[in-house]
This record gives structure tokens, sequence and C-alpha cells, in this order.
């Protein structure tokens, strides 16, 4: 009965069915106490489902009955040095308990025994797990045998890390791991740009949009948070990534109040949202429209209406204008001044409902304080500065003069009359409903207030607001770039059709002023309706990484009632910069809330995708349906189009592992994004797909696959073949056009070593960074370096020009110095290979090619800091390998990984500065 039990357990362990394996094996070791197979193969099972702790319970069993069968004169004794049984279960102790505590699982630091039993239980299982010592450390000489240097090699790796924690307490080991961890979280996930100036688009384009509705939008779908399926909840979280102009952030706003409102309920609705964007400017800004509000209100409960009437204009100006009159420009120096003195003291009026974290808080104070002080601009500056000069401006001034039959005053319409009307001709556009329509079609702007464009002619440039939201285009190594790159229209074009959605149907045939002071109408309401429970949390951070960040408190102390979990989470289109749905799934999706969901729109390159499968596939390598086997969330809507909301859902994690890829498929898929990081794709213009993930991110995916549920094994296993260059696969790195099309899924090759070694440099420096806080046990050579190794290096470039390279012309905007595509190539000269060379051959080193043996070259793909304008550049390298290279006269150079071209000219070793 036994034996049958233990072959329906084998049969079920080869199906990879591991919880039926488990059922029979443990029938077969209860069955027969003696067989001590039974019990091998049962923990073999928990070993393979990550069951660390009971599998080193089960193996203590097993060793008790073999070491009965091994008795001699009547006595316990250890099985034979070269026992097959005995072989198969001291390797597996010391993988289990390595992979253990590396997991977190298992504790090197006794605890004191809660019990008796306990006490006798330790009495017990010491004498096993000497014994089992005893027999791993037997001599074994003169046998080849590939179980003996697994054995050996499994217990070199636990001898010494229980020999590392032997040397601290408890307390120190937390301390080392909490360490590490806060090293992985500053470990750059990005490569960096060659020039580090952040881009902004001042004006957003999208439509409005309430994180309450479903997908687009929708109020009927599954995913519409206002509906009976949630008419319980009265917490709601929400995080913005790259927050914008806010727009989102209000529609949800007046959605949730309008539900308040409608309920009545005697539990209040609390609603939190956190606010994260890398530019302390569009943080600010929104900071202004907060209180520009608050006055709205004030200006409301004194019935001050010419107040309302000039805040309501400010609002328009400054979300729809790259001018504005003076006055408005005074109200906002006003309102930036008044934050500046009281938001530190926590006395303004918005103190109540914004938190702004205290490290961002000096970033987004410089803002405010550059705002409220009138400076030397003016629209003849801003005319200068445009990339169309002052030809365009007086053509679009005379078209809305034109327009508005406001050109019958001027000095050319008296000459063509003198004795004309002054009342006669075209209606004034103020009293022509049509008027506004005719305009925005003539030269795509509308209407200013009518007061305020009768008031004065005299415009002032809201350039201020320019020049801390965009970049200041000049004259670079990469060649001359367009100034400002938006024309100078004195007004946007999408500020009606992305609010009207929200408006009365009366106010949408109006002007454009006519809905914006509507829409910020419905805000201050939603503002006044939620004043006790409302709070928004600002934060300069990069929200990919920057999230676990503040739940740690690297960014700064955070209230402890805080959420650490949202209801949904809107990243507009930073996606698209950020390496997609895989970033998204690793760093953003584990801090939802059930069923929550990640929703973003890609804007950067919208017609590339037929659907969002498409998208998903380039940057995860992976189809919809597998994505929640591997990366443990969900594609909500993979077949919709590429111009439609990206939604990705949370799933309860750590999953089943028969809800996850086998071992066999993670090693692969692991293989090809390792491969897809290492060498890009060729980039088609004038489309742009960015693939700026680095090995950073790689490990970052590593970590969140333990989160997912996948043994700590399987993932240690395929990093080990890593460190130790050793990788055999079947895939190869998609070097074609982009994106990487769905095609490649189940493409292969004969399977060949991959040559890693070209990237050790880098791989030391995140494994002596990082190693402690990885939940999977990699075993790193002698040679390696420790924490206390790691340099920073810096050194002094000069840039190379791209406008220069014959295929400039091809390349176009892909020159760009803002896209995340800098690596650095650090080599033995030699007489046939430069720099730029070496860029271009990066996947003949991957692959070993004969054209590249015998190279001396290192690539990193992270760096410090970047900066070609100034020529400089920094970057974390072991002091061995530093002295290495300057020993043998090695060089380094910056090249573009997606244009495979140099980026600076070389420089030798002799010439990099130890920083730190």
């Amino acid at each position: 009965m036994a034996e049958a039990a233990n072959q329906q357990g084998t049969t079920s362990y080869k199906e990879g069915n591991y919880v039926n394996a488990v059922k029979f094996y443990s029938e077969a070791a209860q069955l027969d106490h003696k067989e001590p197979k039974y019990p091998s193969n049962l923990s073999a099972v928990l070993y393979e489902l990550g069951k660390y702790p009971e599998c080193v319970k089960v193996i203590h069993l097993a060793w008790q009955a073999l070491r009965e069968q091994n008795m001699v004169d009547g006595k316990l004794s250890t099985p034979p040095e070269l026992d097959p049984l005995g072989l198969k279960l001291a390797t597996r102790f010391a993988k289990a308990e390595n992979n253990g505590y590396s997991s977190h699982t298992i504790s090197l630091h006794a605890k004191p025994f809660v019990d008796a039993s306990a006490a006798r239980n330790e009495r017990v299982v010491k004498p096993l797990e000497s014994d089992i010592e005893k027999f791993a450390l037997l001599e074994r000489a003169g046998h080849v045998d590939a179980r003996i240097g697994d054995l050996k090699w499994a217990w070199e790796q636990w001898r010494a890390i229980r020999h590392h924690c032997s040397r601290h307490t408890a307390k120190q080991c937390k301390a080392e791991i909490a360490a590490a961890e806060t090293r992985l979280r500053a470990t750059p996930i990005f490569k960096s740009p060659c020039d580090p100036t952040l881009e902004f688009f001042t004006f957003g384009h999208d439509e409005v949009q309430s994180l309450m509705k479903g997908i687009n939008g929708s109020s009927f779908d599954d995913y519409c948070l206002d509906s009976p399926v949630y008419k319980d909840q009265q917490d709601w979280t929400f995080l913005f990534g790259g927050s914008g102009d806010g727009r989102h952030a209000f529609g949800t706003l007046m959605h949730l109040a309008d539900m308040a409102h409608k309920t009545g309920t005697l539990d209040p609705i609390t609603v939190h949202m956190t606010l994260m964007d890398v530019h302390p400017a569009s943080l600010a800004r929104i900071i202004i429209v907060l209180a520009l509000l608050r006055q709205i209100l004030e200006a409301r409960l004194s019935k001050d209406n010419a107040r309302r009437l000039e805040l309501y204009t400010t609002l328009f100006y400054l979300y729809t204008s790259m001018l504005m009159p003076n006055y408005c420009r005074q109200i906002i120096m006003d309102t930036a001044k008044t934050l500046v003195d009281e938001l530190p003291r926590g006395n303004h009026s918005l103190s109540k409902c914004l938190h702004i974290n205290e490290q961002s808080l000096p970033a987004i104070l410089d803002v405010l304080r550059y705002w409220s002080t009138p400076l030397p601009k003016s629209t003849k500056i801003l005319i200068e500065r445009s990339a169309d000069g002052l030809d365009c401006f007086m053509n679009i001034t005379n078209q809305i003069a034109s327009t508005m039959n406001l050109n019958r005053h001027t000095p050319e319409s008296r000459k063509r009359g003198s004795n004309s009307n002054p009342r006669s001709g075209p209606l004034d556009a103020y009293d022509d409903p049509d008027a506004e329509a005719a305009l925005f079609k003539r030269i795509r702007i509308f209407l200013p207030p009518s007061f305020s464009y009768r008031a004065t002619l005299r415009w002032l440039s809201s350039s201020s607001l320019i020049k801390q939201l965009g970049i200041v285009y000049t004259q670079t190594p990469y060649g001359k770039l367009k100034k400002p790159g938006c024309p100078i229209l004195p007004f946007s074009t999408s500020i009606q059709r992305n609010m009207e959605g929200w408006l009365k149907k009366e106010a949408i045939r109006t002007t454009g002023f006519a809905v914006t002071t509507q829409f910020f109408d419905l805000v201050a309401d939603a503002l006044w309706e939620l004043q006790n429970t409302f709070k928004v949390e600002v934060v300069v951070s990069e929200v990919v990484t920057g999230v676990s960040k503040l739940f740690a408190g690297e960014l700064g102390s955070r209230p402890k009632d805080f959420p650490v979990d949202y209801t949904r989470i809107w990243l507009s289109d930073v996606p698209d910069y950020t390496n997609g749905i895989l970033n998204t799934a690793v760093h953003l999706v584990p801090h939802l809330e059930p069923r929550g969901l990640a929703m973003s729109k890609c804007l950067l390159n919208t017609g590339d995708w037929s659907t969002i499968a498409d998208y998903c596939y380039n940057y995860t390598l992976l189809r919809p349906h597998d994505v929640p086997r591997i990366l443990g969330c969900e594609v909500v809507n993979p077949q919709s189009s590429g111009w439609d909301d990206i939604a990705v859902k949370h799933i309860k994690l750590p999953r089943p592992l028969d809800k996850l890829a086998s071992k066999k498929e993670l090693h692969t898929w692991l293989a090809h994004l390792l491969l897809c990081i290492l060498c890009n794709g060729i980039p088609h213009p004038p489309s742009r797909v960015d693939l700026p993930n680095n090995l950073g991110a790689f490990f970052h995916v590593l970590v969140h696959l333990h989160r997912v549920g996948f043994p700590s094994h399987w993932i240690g296993d395929f990093i080990q073949s890593v460190v130790s260059d050793n990788l055999v696969t079947d895939v190869a790195p998609y070097l074609g056009r982009l994106p990487i099309p769905m095609t490649e899924v189940n493409k292969r090759k004969a399977s060949r070593r991959i040559h890693l070694d070209p990237w050790q440099a880098e791989l030391q420096v995140i494994l002596a960074s990082t190693k402690a806080a990885l939940p999977f046990s990699v075993a790193v050579p002698p040679e390696y370096p420790s924490w206390e190794d790691i340099r920073i290096y810096k050194a002094t470039v000069e840039p190379v020009n791209l406008q220069r390279n014959p295929l400039s012309r091809y390349w176009g905007p892909l020159t760009s110095p803002f896209t995340r595509a800098v690596g650095l190539i650090f080599y033995r000269p030699t007489r046939d290979l430069d720099a730029d060379a070496l860029a271009h051959r990066v996947p003949a080193i991957l692959e070993g090619d004969r054209e590249v043996q015998g190279l001396k070259v290192q690539i990193m793909l992270s760096q410090e800091k970047v900066d070609l304008s100034k020529g400089e550049l920094s970057w974390k390298m072991s002091k061995s390998w530093y002295e290495k290279m300057k020993a043998e006269k090695w060089k380094m150079a910056a090249y573009r990984t997606d244009l495979t071209v140099a980026a600076t000219e070389p420089v030798g070793a002799d010439r990099w500065i130890e920083v730190l």
C-alpha cells in the first residue's frame, strides 16, 4: 500500500501536480515509517514548492530512517559515504537551509523555547543535523561524481552563511538586511539620459477623467467604482503618478463629492489622494490651483463677486494660456508668496487638507518662491524665444483682432475710410454665440474673458511658469535644438473639449472661459463638500521606484494613518517612458487594494500598437494571458485599441504554484528578458519606443517573482547561472525594428552558452549592494567585492555631436538627449575596435562571436550621474576593477543603447577620479 501511494506521488510529481504529490508521498510515509525513501520523496516535493522549513523537518525523518537501516552493532550509524539516498538528503538539507535563510523563512538566531516540547524537539534535531553534516564532510577522494560536487557546493554555501550569522546578533542581522533593502530600493532601474533636464509638457490634452469610473470612463463596466458593488465602501485612496495639471484628480474629487451628497449617510466618505511627480513645478502648480479654489470659496462666503471673477479668470489663463493679464499674474504671485510664508508653519488655509512630504517641501517652496517674485519677463522676450518668432505672433494677433471685429479701430481701418460708422459692420465677437467657434476654426484659440480683453491689451507673459515647467532649449553638443517646442499661441486648444463632459449642457456651447469657470466652480463645490474628510499628499519623486521609498520612510516621515494600498492608480503616460506594463506590475500593482486597477494612457507612440496586447508584449515579452502566470497580475483589456486606457488588475499574492509558470518556462522568459535588456532593438524614426530598463530593473523583477509565489531556488538557480557565466538558452535578444512584435514569443535558436562576463563589473556592484536583501540564494565567487569595496568614480568627458553622424538624418528626433539610453563601455584598446565599433557590436559580445573573442571589455547600464552637455559622468565600481583597468590602461566611453553609437570620446582610466 505504501509503495502504491509512493508511485502515485511520483506520477503527480512528474506531471507538476505538486499538491497531489505531497498528498500521496505523505500517505506513503505514514504507512511505512521505516522506509527512508518515502519521506525523502516528500522532502523533494516540499523543496520544489519552496516550503523550506517543512522540507527540513521531513529530511530529519528520512535521515532517522536511513540511520536505522545502517545500524552497526545495534546502534544507529551514519550512512556510507557514497550512499545515493544519503547524498540526496544531505544536499537537499543544505539547499533548503540556504534558501530558507534567504527567503526569511528560516532563522539562524535561536529564539527562547515557548514550551517543553519545543526544547525536547531541539534535543532530537541537533544530533540528526550534526550527523547529516558529518556525512556531508566525509572525504570522497578519487570519486568524480556530479552529485558529490553538488553536495560540496551546497554545504560550502550553508557553512559560510552560518559562519556569517554567528558573528552578529539577531538585531544586527535585521539591521544588515534593512540596510541592503534600502540600497536595493536606491539601485537605479533605468539607464540615464544624456541630459538630465526634466521633460515636461506644460499643457495637458487628455480629457478629464474620474477614477471612480471604469475603463475609458465607462459607467457600466465591471470596474466602475460608483456601483452597488462598492456601496458600503467609505474610504477611497488614489495614487496619481505624473500628476500633470491635476485634471483627473479634480474630476475624481467632483465625482466623490457628488456621491457623498447623494448618499447623505451618517458615515462620511473619506478621500486620500497621493500626487507624485518628478517635477516639483507640476506639483507646485496644483497647490496654486488648490489655493485659488480656496480663495474662491472665501469670496463666495463674503459675496465678493468681482474677486471671484478675477480668480476664475486667473484659473482660465493658468490652464489654457502662455500669456495672461497683469492682474492675473499678480494674483498668482500673491498666492505663491502666501504659500511660501505659511506652508512651512502649517497655518495656511490649505494645511488641513494638504500634506507635503518633508523632503519634497524645499523643492516646492523654491518653485513657489520663484513665482512670487517679479521677473524681468515680457511678451517681447517670449516672442524672441519662440520657434516662430514675431511674425507668427503678429499674425495671430491680427487674426484675433479681425475675428473679434477690433480691426475697425486700427490705423489701417481709419485709412480705408475715415467716415465709416464705428458701430457698423459685423457683430462684436462677444455678442455672437458662434464667434468663438469661428475663431477656434481659424487659428485654434479661445476667446479671452470679455472684461479681461477689453480691460487691457497689454498682455504679459506667463513664462515664469513656462520656465519652471518646461525646457529652455539651448546649443548643446548634439547640435542646435529647437527653442520652446510649442508655438506662442495665446491660448491652448483643448480645455473646452477636455472639460465639457463634466458640465451642464447650457455651458457647453458657450465660450471656453464659461466652460473653465463652471468646471472649477464644481471643483470648489467638491472641496467644500469634502472639506473635513479630504487629504491630498504631495510627493516630489519618480513614481515607479518612489512609492516603495515613500512607504519605507526614505522620502521623509509619513503619518501612520496614510494608506499603503490604493483603490486605484492613475499613471497617465508615465509607462511610455518607464518600460510600460513590466515596471507597473513589479513596482506599483502590489500596492493596490483587492480588485484594484493601475491605469494609464499611451500617448508617446499610440499608433505603434494595434492592441494593448501588442503594447504589453513589447515591454514584458509576455502575451497577456501569461502575465498572471509570471508577473502575478492581469491585463484587463488586452484586445482593446492602443488608444484606450491600459488597465492592470491586482491579484492576491502569493499565488499557488499550480497557477504559475513552470520552472522551465520561467527560466526561458528570464533569459529572454535579460538578453533584451542587454541588447535593444532598432528604433524606427519618427516613432520612439523607449526601453530604459537596466540590470537593476532585472533584479527588481527577480525580487518581485518571489512575491508572486515562485520558490526561491527557482529564481536563485537562474541568477546563479548568470553570476557563474554559464547561462545556456535557446532564446535570443530582439535586434529587429521596434516595437518588439508578439511573433517573437516562440522564436528559438540552437541552445548555446551566453557570454555574460562583460557585465560582471556591474553585477558585482548590484550583488555587493543588495545580496542580503535578495529573497533567494546566490553564491558569489571569492573575488567578488563586499559593499565596503564599492566606490564612485567620475570622469570629465567630451560628448560626440550626433548631428554629424551620417545616420543623423535617418534618426531625426531619436537623437534627443532626454531619452534614457546611456550605457558605459570600458575596454582595453586594440588597433581594430574603438568605442563606436564596440557600441555596435554588443550583440556579438553577448554571443561570443569570433570577431570579438579575446577582447577585454565591461559594459554598465547604470550610472550615478550623466550630464554630457557639461561633460560630467560618474559610476559605481569595485576598487579592484578600477585598479585592474588603470594598470592595463583601459578606456571608457558612454554610448547610446538605442542608436548603438558612442556618445562621448573615450577617456583613459588614468583620468578617472575616485569620489567616494
